[in-house]
């Protein structure tokens, strides 16, 4: 299971390059700030199609987001552009995230449908996704890495994030070992 597991993460990893650079992603972000990849395209822990990427602002320009989402809805393989404030009052955790603005995008070529989260912010010392692709990638060994895509493909519905410090700071290995985990987390 493993080997199948590392090697879907593999293909998976070439596909979402393959996503960012059709939709030509890293030029049209440069645009509006510095776009950095996160999450699971980011840390090779890859087990559904889906890309993050957070976007460090001088500013939040909602203009501008909202004509690039404009730009991607045009996209013959772009299905849905979702765009939402988080800002001011829109910030529902203020104390937990800075004020941002979203992208959603579903892509589909000739496979599965993609989905990608793009956030754009102006405070990137309080993004979490940014500390995670800069304190995560030097912890995860091998073993670390079948253990997270083994979980994450066995429990889809849980947040990666949670599973990745399962597993790296408390040494979670198996399925079985994170549901435990979870009830003695306040899962």
């Amino acid at each position: 299971m493993i080997e199948e597991l590392l090697r879907r993460q593999d293909e998976l990893q070439a596909a979402a390059d393959a996503v960012v650079a059709d939709l030509r992603l890293p030029g049209l972000l440069s645009a509006l700030g510095e776009p950095v990849r996160t999450g699971s395209s980011a840390l090779g822990l890859m087990v559904v199609p889906d890309i993050d990427i957070t976007v460090v602002c001088p500013s939040l320009d909602a203009d501008a987001v909202a004509g690039l989402a404009a730009r991607l809805a045009r996209h013959e393989r772009v299905r849905v552009v979702q765009f939402r404030k988080d800002d001011g009052r829109w910030n529902a955790e203020p104390d937990a995230y800075p004020d941002g603005l979203y992208l959603g995008l579903k892509y589909r070529d000739d496979g599965p449908e993609w989905n990608a989260d793009i956030w754009f912010v102006d405070e990137p010392d309080r993004q979490p996704d940014l500390g995670h692709v800069r304190t995560l990638p030097g912890r995860i060994t091998p073993a670390a890495r079948a253990a997270i895509l083994v979980i994450k493909h066995s429990r889809p519905g849980y947040r990666s994030f949670d599973v990745y410090r399962s597993v790296l700071d408390d040494g979670v290995r198996t399925p079985e070992d994170y549901d435990r985990w979870r009830a003695t987390h306040g899962q």
